[in-house]
């Protein structure tokens, strides 16, 4: 029986398996996790986590940055756009006179002008002022396969610009505008935006250049809603309603943001229903790079390490902590991820997503559990198959749990069930009335009864971790001595006797235990009390003594003295030496009956054939005398047994003895031997028939008692003394077999010796 501390020992989910369990498992969810982060199947979750980090950020705007707009009041004051270009020359000039640093004109001058003289003045002007940047566009060639084609003012306008850059507005997948491209390809060469054409004109010489960086795009980092920065509207600039000190030393964006007049653009920090129009985009462009907070995407290789790195974690641990520590684990690691793309975002800059990493920690996270939950159920299927034929617990039924939860409440009951079993095993042993103790692997002594106890007490030694062989030698047993590694590790160990120096005489039964694995798992130790059994044998053999001894002696004596007396009448000679030789005969009987029940066999492995073949020689000069024929048979090949030699050959001779005296002269006397089976074990039989008298069912049943005699007229049996066949059934006994007995009167007798084959494997 296990006891239920090995119920959940999966022997076959030994440790080595687990481990190339999870290095499979490690594999290829690192493989998957590495091939999400790469693939853009998280992309819109990032997205969203993006722009949530970017609603809560917040930062002052460049004080220096002013927007002159062209909204609803400029429309609603100058009329209808577009506006004559001369407009736009008295504006440069009075941004130029007012003292603007820079001036970021986001307007598109690619077509001529109604009045040529109009282009000529915004030239001048542009040309005077020095400090006026304009956009430039690229656009699809004419035709399918056309080269790209550069859009910008017109050159007469164009040369007298401080600088010409991209104002290309990148896209995210959904529609949202996110970053910003410090430079674009045309054809072969690269054209820088016009932010960085800026950014790198009016920077300060020891300021950061994040667009000198290797990355081919950045996050725009907003600095909060469009009307972060402050504005000016253009027809009141342009009226002079507006003082030059609110316009000197600034870098000054003009474009359009009046509703429906230019493009407009979503962006994380417009709500749904606004949005950011192209000078607010290109004025956050540029507060992002002139204060170094433009934010770089992390690289694809920082990602899969970053991925990785706290997967391997959560392995780990699924490795070598409990389940609810794994569930703590998973939400930490996650937490973890978060709080450092957070702190990366915030801190350094960087945007590394934490999306693909949470995704596959959970993913992992069930996988494990699953795949731990299918074994923890096949493990429970298979202990409660195990366990129902020894409990004989039903399996729990109802539908308010799940198969796990009801194989966990059977496997409690069959613990539970075991546990009670355990308690009456320990019960039953413990009050036994001999001595008993039960040792550990390393033979030293865990429990020992009351009885146990009470004979070791007086070693004077504790008996909780001692020694066994110390305790038994402490008893200072006669003749015996104990050394440690007594009892041996095997199935079969042999009782040992103990006789002790106050008369006390125990006998040591020793069980030894294994574990499922076939380890060494202890023995237990029964020193059972043959005191009076040792007295009994004593006189036992004093009374057998006194039968091989003092009473052969005389009848022997008798014998003599009638060899030697010839005065005596012959009849009464003859009578005198009848009655010493059955005496005789019946000491020698019930000598070899008491030996055969009580005396110890030495068994070895034998061919039954050879005994009865030494029988038949032993009986042949009998047979002879007698003209008997001895047919024998079935011993073709050998029929092995496990016996003593010496007892089983009296036992086939006392048989065949039997048949040789019933026997009429000249008759036949058949002795066979085969393999049978019965019940399912297997045996060796020897028959021996005779043409005798034969006996009638009554006489059959007796036949084996001892002093049973059935003389019949003119045998050579009669005056036996009826030990003979009693022998035989003791001896077959001892060796855990039997002997039968087929006869019908007249129809003479088969007399049946059968044992159990011994077979070595």
């Amino acid at each position: 029986m296990n006891s239920p501390g090995r119920l959940f020992d999966p022997a076959a989910a030994s440790p080595r398996r687990r481990l190339l369990a999870w290095l499979l498992v490690a594999a290829l969810t690192s493989l998957t996790l590495a091939g999400l982060t790469a693939s853009p199947l998280t992309t819109r979750l990032d997205n969203i986590l993006y722009d949530a980090l970017q609603r809560a950020s917040s930062r002052p705007v460049d004080p220096s940055i002013l927007i002159v707009e062209v909204d609803e009041k400029s429309l609603r004051d100058m009329g209808a756009w577009p506006w004559p270009r001369t407009a736009h020359a008295r504006m440069i000039d009075h941004l130029s006179q007012a003292g603007a640093r820079t001036i970021v004109y986001d307007v598109l001058f690619s077509q001529p002008a109604a009045t040529p003289s109009d282009d000529v003045t915004l030239a001048n002007s542009i040309a005077l002022s020095g400090r006026v940047y304009l956009p430039q566009f690229i656009e699809p060639g004419p035709g399918e396969g056309a080269p790209q084609q550069l859009v910008g003012p017109r050159p007469e306008i164009a040369r007298g610009a401080a600088g010409l850059g991209l104002v290309h507005v990148m896209f995210d997948a959904d529609g949202v505008v996110r970053r910003m491209a410090p430079f674009e390809a045309f054809g072969p060469d690269l054209r820088p935006d016009l932010m960085t054409v800026v950014h790198r004109a009016t920077r300060a010489i020891d300021a950061r250049d994040v667009t000198r960086g290797a990355e081919t795009s950045l996050l725009i980092p907003f600095a909060g809603a469009p009307d972060r920065f402050p504005r000016l509207s253009f027809s009141d600039v342009l009226a002079g309603n507006v003082p030059s000190e609110l316009i000197a030393g600034r870098t000054v964006f003009v474009g359009m943001t009046a509703p429906g007049l230019g493009p407009a653009f979503p962006t994380p920090v417009t709500p749904d229903a606004a949005s950011m129009t192209g000078v607010q985009l290109q004025a956050s462009i540029l507060d992002g790079l002139r204060s170094g907070a433009m934010i770089r995407p992390a690289g694809l290789v920082s990602r899969i390490v970053f991925a990785l790195s706290l997967l391997w974690l959560l392995l780990a641990g699924l490795l070598v902590l409990p389940p609810r520590a794994n569930l703590m684990l998973v939400v930490g690691l996650s937490s973890l991820a978060l709080a450092l793309s957070c702190a990366f975002f915030w801190r350094l800059d960087l945007w590394l997503s934490p999306v693909a990493t949470i995704i596959g920690l959970a993913t992992v996270s069930l996988v494990w559990g699953w795949g731990q939950l299918g074994r923890v159920s096949d493990l429970l299927g298979r202990e409660l198959r195990r366990l129902l034929p020894v409990t004989h617990t039903p399996p729990a039924e109802g539908f308010e749990s799940d198969l796990v939860a009801r194989q966990a409440l059977s496997l409690g009951a069959a613990i539970n069930r075991i546990e009670d079993l355990r308690r009456f095993s320990a019960d039953a042993l413990f009050s036994l009335p001999d001595a008993t103790v039960v040792l550990d692997a390393r033979r030293r002594v865990i429990a020992a009864n009351a009885a146990a106890q009470t004979l070791l007490r007086g070693t004077h030694l504790p008996l909780a971790g001692a020694s066994v062989a110390s305790l038994l030698n402490a008893l200072e047993p006669l003749g015996r001595t104990f050394d440690e590694s007594w009892p041996p590790e095997a199935e079969r160990i042999e009782p040992v006797d103990l006789h002790l120096s106050d008369g006390r005489a125990y006998q040591s039964q020793t069980v030894f235990r294994r574990d499922e694995a076939g380890e060494s798992a202890g023995w237990i130790v029964r020193l059972a009390d043959i005191t009076t059994l040792t007295a009994a044998m004593r006189q036992r053999e004093q009374a057998l003594q006194l039968l091989t001894h003092d009473m052969r002696s005389p009848q022997t004596s008798i014998l003599a003295l009638l060899a030697t007396t010839p005065d005596l009448p012959q009849d009464v000679s003859d009578r005198l030496a009848a009655c010493a030789r059955r005496t005789l005969a019946l000491a020698d009987g019930f000598v070899q009956l008491a030996r055969a029940e009580v005396t110890p066999v030495a068994m070895e492995p034998l061919d039954l054939c050879d005994v009865a073949v030494e029988a038949v020689d032993e009986l042949w000069p009998q047979c002879r005398q007698r003209h008997i024929e001895i047919e024998q048979s079935g011993c073709d090949t050998p029929l092995m047994v496990l016996g003593d030699r010496s007892v089983l050959a009296r036992a086939v001779v006392n048989l065949l003895g039997n048949a040789v005296k019933y026997s009429p002269e000249g008759s036949r006397i058949k002795v066979s031997a085969r393999a049978t089976r019965e019940d399912g074990r297997a045996f060796v039989d020897v028959s021996i028939s005779d043409q005798g008298p034969g006996l009638s069912p009554e006489e059959a049943a007796m036949a084996f008692r001892a002093f049973q005699r059935f003389d019949r007229p003119g045998s050579e049996a009669a005056g036996g003394v009826g030990l003979g066949l009693a022998f035989v059934d003791a001896a077959a006994a001892r060796h855990g077999g039997g002997v039968l007995c087929s006869s019908a009167p007249g129809a003479g007798a088969t007399f049946t010796l059968r044992l159990p084959e011994y077979r070595p494997d």
